[in-house]
């Protein structure tokens, strides 16, 4: 009896191990994918909840800071895939800033924002 639930677990384990890596994949995919431009500027948000949604936002701006490209993760599973987002394409950070609430995907957005801010600095 315990043998056989042991081995569910170890195979409900490995199922899991196996399909986060493919997210994992996902993910560098796509930020390799969105980080091929000669310039500007890439951002990653996070916003972690202990329950409900998690969010991923990855934003990519021109080197005046006009948001160009974004896409966004969103889903508690580790079936959640990447999709473009393309609600701020065209305004720039401080338009896109003004338009955000405290949504989970807002806060994602936010900290994507803040990190583009930060290397525009840094290259100043």
């Amino acid at each position: 009896m315990w043998g056989w639930f042991i081995a569910i677990f170890i195979g409900m384990w490995l199922v899991q191990f196996l399909l986060t890596k493919v997210q994992m994949k996902n993910y560098q995919d796509t930020l390799k994918k969105l980080s091929n431009r000669p310039s500007g500027f890439l951002g990653v948000g996070v916003q972690k909840q202990k329950i409900g949604i998690g969010v991923i936002a990855i934003l990519v701006t021109d080197v005046k800071g006009k948001i160009v490209e974004s896409e966004v993760m969103q889903g508690v599973t580790v079936f959640s895939r990447f999709k473009s987002f393309t609600k701020f394409n065209g305004l720039s950070l401080d338009e896109c800033k003004a338009e955000l609430h405290e949504e989970p995907i807002d806060l994602a957005l936010k900290m994507a924002i803040d990190k583009i801010e930060h290397q525009m600095k840094e290259k100043k």
